[in-house]
């Protein structure tokens, strides 16, 4: 769920699995001032909201620590195999859906705390929080070149790219680099349609709280709520889109199979280690009170 509780839970998941660095410890560890700050951005807390987030993310990480780090160091396991060998597009799909899967569990454990906080917002905080969106869609729009066609988005989405598998696997020469953007000009990036799935998303959110905020259901009510948009929210329901998303996830994983042939022994063995320590790390923090 793309929400200011739910939204950070999200994004804590996938700082651990996908975009985790040695000051791992140090973020985990403040994972709940770091939350409550940022959701504070959207909002502006009163202290009982403040003091409610508090109580209630203490609590979420604690299972967290407990429940949810080992698995994801058996995930991390998995995909330091599939980088160390010969991956298929299949495989990419699959690793997809594992973290899809984790971050569901993360999310379903967190809505019954979004829901008492959703029963405490009210309209000047929400059109805060809609305010706060268009921002970072402006943001994330610029960041994407949507406005520049898609010979501008494939020169966004080869960056993006590339920092991201320079991370896990170090420097890549300008040949590697010359045969990843030919690989990005081959496809259609999927920019603007991700944009406006999460366009999409954030309308339904907003109607939600908005119809919370109205109507005052029963706390029930509103678990359910959320859980049906927590449901919808991976992939459109519209058959047409939904098979559109389907191809560009497809695409995708393909990409990320050619990217990956391309890269040397001493690349995949850079990536090895980086997942060696990450898993390290997990288990180390998974021990700590």
């Amino acid at each position: 769920m793309r929400l200011p509780f739910g939204r950070l839970l999200v994004l804590l998941a996938a700082a651990i699995l996908l975009n985790a660095c040695s000051a791992m410890r140090l973020g985990y560890g403040n994972a709940d001032s770091l939350a409550r700050w940022w959701m504070d951005q959207y909002l502006d807390f009163t202290p009982e909201q403040d003091a409610l987030v508090r109580e209630r993310l203490t609590r979420l990480l604690l299972w967290h620590r407990q429940s949810q780090l080992p698995d994801y160091a058996i995930l991390l396991r998995e995909a330091r195999d599939l980088v160390d060998g010969q991956p298929t597009a299949a495989n990419s799909l699959g690793l997809s859906e594992s973290i899809i899967r984790r971050v569901r569990t993360l999310t379903d454990k967190a809505i019954p705390d979004v829901a008492d906080l959703l029963a405490t917002l009210t309209p000047a905080q929400i059109d805060r929080m809609a305010a706060r969106l268009a921002d970072k869609n402006s943001d994330y729009a610029k960041e994407a070149r949507l406005a520049d066609g898609e010979a501008g988005q494939r020169k966004a989405r080869m960056k993006r790219l590339l920092d991201r598998a320079e991370y896990w696997f170090g420097d890549f020469s300008g040949e590697q680099e010359a045969a990843i953007r030919r690989l990005i000009d081959a496809q259609p990036t999927g920019s603007q349609f991700w944009f406006d799935e999460r366009l999409r998303r954030q309308r339904e959110w907003l109607d939600l709280v908005r119809k919370v905020q109205r109507e005052r259901p029963a706390r029930d009510a509103v678990v359910a709520m959320l859980r049906d948009y927590a449901e919808r929210f991976d992939i459109p329901v519209e058959p047409t889109r939904r098979t559109q998303a389907i191809a560009l996830r497809r695409s995708s994983a393909e990409l990320a199979v050619a990217m990956h042939a391309l890269t040397t022994r001493a690349q995949r063995d850079h990536a090895r280690h980086k997942f060696d320590d990450l898993i390290r790390e997990l288990g180390e923090l998974a021990q700590e009170n």
